[in-house]
Parts: C-alpha cells; sequence; structure tokens
C-alpha cells in the first residue's frame, strides 16, 4: 500500500500515514478492524500503532482501541521535533566537510576553497547553493553568458525574499532576448545593473559561500567554492566596488503589439513552424509562442486559424 505522501515530510511511512488518516475519521478502532479495512496483517498494524504512539500522534485507549491525537496538537508537535533535528544535523555540517575532505585528499583540514571540476558537477552545485540562500545572493555576469538557472529558479528565489543583485557586462545590451530575460527578473524584483568592464564571473551567496571560475575558458569546466575567509570578505569586496561603479540597466525599448502582430500574422498564415518564425524575426521559439498567445488572447481566439481570422476582419493581415 503507498502513503499519500501528505505527511511524508513528518518521516512517517506509507502504513503509518494511511493508519493515521483512517484514524482521524473514527473515534477509535481496534487493531483487528483496522486491519481488516486496510487488508494487512494485524501484526503490521500494531508496529505501525506503536510506532505513531511514539511520535505523540495516537493513544491507545480502553479496551484495545486506538485514537488518534488531534493533528493541531501532534502534526505540529511532530514539526517542532523536526526542527530540532534539522537544526543539529545543520550545525555538523563543518564535521561532516571535514570527513568528505578527508576521504578526498588525506586532510581533515578546512581549506578556505575547493575546487569543483564538470559541467554536471558544478551546476548541481549551483542548484544546491541557490536552493540554501537565505538573505542575499549577489553576482557579476560577464562573457561567456551560460545561463545563471532555470528563469524560474530565479523567479522562486525573489518570490521567497532574497534579495538579488546583479551586475552585468555592457554586453548583455546587444542580446535583445537575454535583456528581455533580465527586465522579467527586476519586473520580479531583482536588482541590476550594467558595467563596461567586468574582471570576471562570480556568485556570491549570503556570507557563507562564493563561486568563481577557475579560468575564463569558454564554458564552466571547474569553479571554486570559496568557504568563509579574508578571500570571501575580499571577493563581497569586489563585488561592492563594481556595483557602487556600475550603470543603472537601460528600459526596454517600448514596442507597438500592433506592430508585434502585423510582423507575426503573415509568417503564421505563410503555415512556418514556431522555430522558422523565430529564425525570421530573430527571437527565440518561446518569444514567438508568447506572442501567440498575446495575439490569441486579444482576440478572444482558442485557435491560431481563429485568430487569423479575428486578424484578417481587423486588417491586421
Amino acid at each position: 500500500m503507498s502513503g499519500t505522501g501528505m505527511l511524508a515530510g513528518l518521516g512517517l511511512g506509507a502504513v503509518e500515514e494511511q493508519l493515521y488518516l483512517r484514524l482521524l475519521g473514527v473515534q477509535a478502532a481496534d487493531p483487528q478492524w483496522l486491519a481488516a479495512q486496510m487488508n494487512l496483517q494485524t501484526s503490521i498494524v500494531l508496529a505501525a500503532l506503536v510506532s505513531l504512539a511514539a511520535q505523540g500522534l495516537v493513544e491507545a485507549c480502553a479496551a484495545g482501541a486506538w485514537a488518534a491525537v488531534p493533528p493541531d496538537v501532534a502534526v505540529e508537535e511532530l514539526l517542532l521535533r523536526r526542527e530540532v533535528e534539522l537544526r543539529r544535523a545543520r550545525g555538523r555540517m563543518g564535521e561532516l566537510m571535514r570527513a568528505y575532505r578527508q576521504g578526498r585528499d588525506g586532510s581533515g583540514s578546512d581549506g578556505p576553497a575547493e575546487v569543483i571540476c564538470g559541467r554536471r558537477s558544478v551546476a548541481e552545485l549551483w542548484r544546491t547553493l541557490q536552493q540554501g540562500v537565505r538573505r542575499q545572493l549577489r553576482v557579476l555576469d560577464r562573457p561567456p553568458y551560460i545561463r545563471r538557472s532555470d528563469p524560474q529558479t530565479e523567479l522562486a528565489l525573489l518570490a521567497r525574499g532574497v534579495t538579488t543583485r546583479v551586475v552585468y557586462h555592457s554586453q548583455v545590451l546587444r542580446d535583445p532576448e537575454r535583456l528581455a530575460e533580465i527586465h522579467s527578473f527586476t519586473t520580479a524584483g531583482e536588482q541590476a545593473r550594467v558595467h563596461t568592464e567586468l574582471p570576471l564571473k562570480l556568485a556570491l551567496l549570503d556570507d557563507r559561500w562564493a563561486l568563481l571560475p577557475v579560468s575564463a575558458g569558454t564554458e564552466l569546466q571547474s569553479v571554486l567554492l570559496i568557504r568563509p575567509s579574508t578571500l570571501l570578505d575580499a571577493l563581497a569586496g569586489l563585488f561592492e566596488l563594481y556595483w557602487a561603479q556600475a550603470m543603472r540597466l537601460p528600459a526596454l525599448p517600448e514596442e507597438n503589439p500592433e506592430d508585434r502582430h502585423r510582423r507575426l500574422l503573415p509568417l503564421l498564415a505563410a503555415g512556418l513552424t514556431d522555430e522558422s518564425i523565430a529564425r525570421q524575426l530573430g527571437v527565440s521559439t518561446r518569444t514567438v509562442q508568447r506572442w501567440v498567445r498575446e495575439l490569441m488572447d486579444r482576440f478572444g481566439a482558442r485557435t491560431r486559424f481563429q485568430a487569423g481570422i479575428q486578424a484578417a476582419r481587423a486588417e491586421l493581415l
């Protein structure tokens, strides 16, 4: 039997979760009745009841019956215990990292920097660090332009209140698609500036980590992970220096939606694919799809064909 997953984050197994949810719907029940209802052996149900009782979720009643403890009391207490366990585990992170480094190089020293090699390892590290950032993310972003992350990850950071400041190399102003994406970030709360000269790519996450490439190649094959140290402080100072010197990001040029639609419609009418239209207009396929959706919304059309008919009636074709 598989659990619903509703309480999986509290460490309950599938049987324990199903049993607790079953007991929430009755005043009390004996193990034999529960076993019959759940198509399980009575011994399995008894073991799950004992485990739930140890976690404060159920309690024994008279005549061998069991009852659920109200969730506003039981689940809250369980959540508090889990939080204590997580804080204790986080406190042992230094010890775990020493063991990790000792296994790598035979030393247990806490060095300020570690080299991470391989594009996949670098990408996984970046995702992990982003998920762990709590207060602020600071970035110097210069060519080669490798995406910092999925745009949704960036937007999720901003949504949970992470202060994000980015200094972009001025070369980004010549890339309309990248510039449009950056403006979507600034609309969501990112603070962005541009600078004509950036010495390196750099990411600072809270005051705990920094990432920078080992070399200025065309791909991020290896990075340095910097931990709290004078080096990390120096990199933070470098970011603040370039932030103070940088200019505000210019606004996107205004484009009349009707002009955009007039460029798009003949290509749609010609039966070109989104990819072909994107190449013709010098934009991304995702942008073409967004424009098509915008056009359909404008005319209240459910299909592209209907949008084309409405556009012809409006003399846009």
